[in-house]
């Protein structure tokens, strides 16, 4: 793949910011942790307060507004409600199903961007097979059986188009688009259209869906070459790629901005940040990078945009992002796996890589509290919700 626009690197200039302990804010989060306990995985609420674990879910895709939560038990796909732990409703599969993998580490997904079609995939020596589900009615609404090692890519919101990766062999794949209506494989290969190659190469690591359904952002990093973005439009078979600094396997994380118009990439083992204009579904461009000290295994944005949090082996990181440069550092002694933001805003969680949770106040990068559930492997904070 080849860079779409040239990349400028910026120095920065870091401020460090000593975090020390205070009181505990008096209003309480719910945390929502997906993690990994003696090879079993599921979704532990912790309260923030009393740092107590209140309720397990089972590990699975949660609707956009967290009222639904999608998971395979069995033969049986469960719809759970994430506030209960309560079954909403169950149906019957057919077959061996699994939910398709959104992000590298193992995060279940399958749905489209507003949540209203999931789809699960079943795989058996040279064929594959689909069922597409629609959330409203809880039942399957299309049937997809292809012969070779298909993968679920993405689903339009319309229920419409189908977005799978083909792979050809061990390294290569094709992007392909399925037209459900039709049930049948378009025999257009989904090209890249700024340079029109075909076939495609490297590892996923995680995808952003634009607001509006329209668009899917994926992180890919590949052994040899440099990482991309796979900008993949969901209204027909056309992406384009754009290419980031580095090489080799590292970690990347990816956060969108409200209004869907700006994203930004970290990139893990290189430590840079790039913007993205995507304000164009058609035109995407890397804009503008920027080198950080170092690199960040995740991200996520403010409220207002105007912020980047990214945090890595080295703690955690305020990204201005009109100069994309560092302001604050806090927990500098800790490597963040995963963070989560309050839905006021204001209060920032870091979750550690042995599952120590810290809480961080946003604008000042005081650690207020730092806790231990003491339950596994943390997987990512997926929600953090008012009480």
């Amino acid at each position: 793949m080849r860079a779409v626009v040239g990349l400028v690197l910026i120095g920065i200039v870091i401020a460090a910011c000593a975090p020390h302990e205070g009181r505990p804010a008096g209003g309480a989060d719910k945390l929502y942790e997906a993690n990994t306990t003696n090879g079993a995985q599921a979704i532990y609420v912790v309260d923030s307060k009393t740092h107590a674990i209140e309720r397990r879910l089972p590990l699975g895709t949660p609707s956009g507004n967290w009222k639904h939560l999608y998971s395979i038990v069995g033969a049986s796909l469960v719809d759970t409600d994430p506030l209960t732990g309560n079954t909403q409703n169950t149906l019957r599969l057919g077959g061996d199903y699994t939910l398709p993998p959104a992000t590298s580490t193992g995060l279940p997904g399958g749905l489209s961007a507003a949540g209203y079609w999931l789809v699960v995939e079943s795989h058996e020596s040279n064929a594959t097979r689909m069922l597409l589900i629609s959330t409203s009615t809880f039942k399957v609404s299309d049937r997809i059986e292809l012969t070779g090692r298909f993968n679920f890519d993405a689903v339009s919101d319309d229920g419409q188009r189908l977005y799978l990766i083909q792979y050809l062999n061990d390294k290569e794949y094709y992007v392909r688009l399925f037209n459900i209506p039709a049930n049948s494989l378009d025999e257009n290969i989904v090209i890249d259209k700024s340079d029109g190659n075909q076939a495609m190469a490297g590892r996923r690591l995680l995808g952003v869906a634009s607001p509006d359904g329209a668009s899917l952002f994926s992180m890919y990093v590949r052994e040899q070459e440099s990482p991309f973005i796979h900008a993949l439009s969901l209204q027909g078979p056309f992406a384009w790629c754009l290419d980031l600094p580095g090489g080799g396997y590292s970690t990347w994380s990816l956060a969108m901005t409200h209004d869907g118009s700006r994203l930004f990439a970290v990139g893990g083992a290189s430590g840079v940040v790039a913007e993205v204009d995507t304000s164009n579904q058609y035109s995407p461009q890397i804009v503008r990078t920027a080198q950080v000290a170092t690199g960040a295994h995740t991200a996520l944005l403010s409220s207002d945009g105007k912020t980047l949090v990214a945090a890595g082996e080295s703690g955690i990181r305020w990204i201005d992002t009109s100069s994309l440069s560092v302001r604050m550092q806090s927990l500098a002694e800790w490597n963040v796996a995963s963070l989560g933001l309050s839905a006021d805003g204001k209060t920032l969680y870091a979750v550690g890589d042995r599952g120590q949770i810290a809480q961080v106040a946003m604008a000042s990068g005081e650690v207020v509290s730092r806790f231990d559930p003491s339950e596994g492997r943390p997987m990512a904070l997926l929600r953090v919700a008012a009480a």
